[in-house]
């Protein structure tokens, strides 16, 4: 550099004594600030709002009830995509299980898309004495098997057609997502800077297929009415505290923050998924940080997401193994994972006890919640400094960051 204060590159485009571009910089011959800032935000969008899938809204609920949730969720994959890809495993624990339960019952048509359906609160039970309300795969189960209701007949050509996941859509998030991890391909093999809020960018999109897999199997939220039995005498439940606010009936919608056991394989899964997520973190080690100060605590931060998610791995697993010990030797039920089903179908006698097996009964254990609770609000502090730091740090970078890749404006891309 030149013995002044700045010496211009370009048109637009200063660096001052230290090397670096400050402040705010217009798009001049190559990209600008607002070029990196809009490639990332726009990427983002696309691989969370698109990628989830909420369940049903309740009936005569306002569109923008829905809308608000799912960005809420959209806010909830940027703070942290591991809770997404938790939710998502989730999904697909619960569609497992289900498919399992009903065609050990003889019911081979139960597939995962009616799973997902179910689950979502797809469907709507019309009992003829009482107002409509949302049942899950649980509850369609238990009562198809006792013979309340027949067997639900949608099809999985109707729920497909339905399909929130506009393919347009998909199509835009792949090549949005594809040009932002070649753009920083392209950028290090050329020895060009790739920003921090880019990195960032490049851990959500690492997150978002794995995310999308469960996803892909997910109808539009829309709602399937089906008149049960008359034999169904639906007041003896209605009375049983469910959820939250028990004093709310009838049940309207299903939550989207229910989440079930896992077994090893999608715990492991789960948490290779999120292993490769913070580690991509990890490779801005020796990226170039406007002070040491800021280099030191990204380094920090990035190698506290990696050891959170092995210690969350390690707690969780632990505690796994330890609900497991009175259990072991047993045998188990085949047609545990939802209800047991018996030969007869009697008239249930005590409501309250045949509503227990759809409570979950295992709480986290004491030294779970204690091991578990540190090291989650470490891991809050450490993704909120990430998040700071990926947009403050675009206040000074060196002018390589702004130097601009030819070959990929042949890529269409938002």
């Amino acid at each position: 550099m030149g013995s002044g204060e700045s010496t211009i590159i370009t048109t637009t485009l200063t660096v001052s004594s230290n090397g670096r571009v400050e402040g705010w910089n217009d798009q001049p011959n190559s990209r600008g600030t607002m070029d990196i800032i809009w490639i990332c935000l726009t990427t983002t969008f696309f691989c969370t709002y698109v990628v989830l899938s909420v369940n049903c809204p309740a009936r005569g609920e306002p569109w923008w009830k829905g809308e608000a949730r799912k960005l809420l969720w959209v806010a909830i994959g940027i703070s942290g995509p591991e809770f997404i890809l938790t939710a998502a495993a989730g999904q697909l624990a619960l569609a497992r299980d289900s498919v399992k339960t009903f065609r050990s019952a003889g019911y081979q048509g139960w597939t995962y898309r009616r799973a997902f359906f179910a689950n979502m609160g797809g469907f709507e039970l019309i009992p003829p004495d009482f107002p409509p309300f949302r049942i899950n795969s649980k509850h369609i189960h238990w009562l198809v098997s006792r013979d309340y209701i027949d067997f639900p007949e949608v099809s999985d050509e109707e729920l497909w057609d339905k399909s929130k996941q506009d393919t347009l859509t998909k199509a835009i998030t792949c090549l949005q997502a594809g040009y932002l991890v070649l753009q920083c391909i392209g950028r290090a093999i050329q020895g060009l800077d790739v920003t921090t809020l880019e990195l960032s960018t490049v851990a959500i999109v690492v997150s978002g297929p794995i995310a999308a897999h469960p996803y892909r199997q997910t109808p539009l939220d829309f709602v399937d009415d089906f008149t049960p039995s008359w034999a169904l005498n639906i007041h003896r439940f209605m009375q049983l505290p469910v959820g939250r606010n028990s004093s709310m009936r009838p049940i309207t919608r299903i939550g989207d923050s229910r989440l079930p056991a896992m077994t090893w394989k999608e715990s492991s899964c789960l948490c290779l998924a999120t292993f490769a997520y913070a580690s991509v973190h990890m490779l801005g080690w020796n990226f170039s940080f406007p002070t040491p100060l800021e280099q030191f605590l990204w380094r920090i931060s990035s190698s506290i997401l990696v050891g959170t998610t092995v210690a969350f791995w390690i707690i969780e697993s632990s505690a796994k193994m330890y609900r497991r010990r009175p259990l072991l030797g047993k045998k188990k039920s085949k047609t545990t994972d939802i209800l047991p089903v018996q030969e007869s179908s009697p008239e249930p006698k005590n409501p309250e006890e045949e509503v227990k097996a759809f409570v979950p009964k295992q709480l986290p254990l004491v030294w779970e919640f204690w091991g578990i609770f540190p090291i989650s609000i470490i891991y809050a502090a450490a993704r909120g400094y990430i998040l700071i730091e990926a947009f403050y740090g675009l206040r000074s970078v060196r002018p390589s960051a702004y130097q601009e890749i030819e070959w990929l404006s042949v890529i269409p891309h938002l």
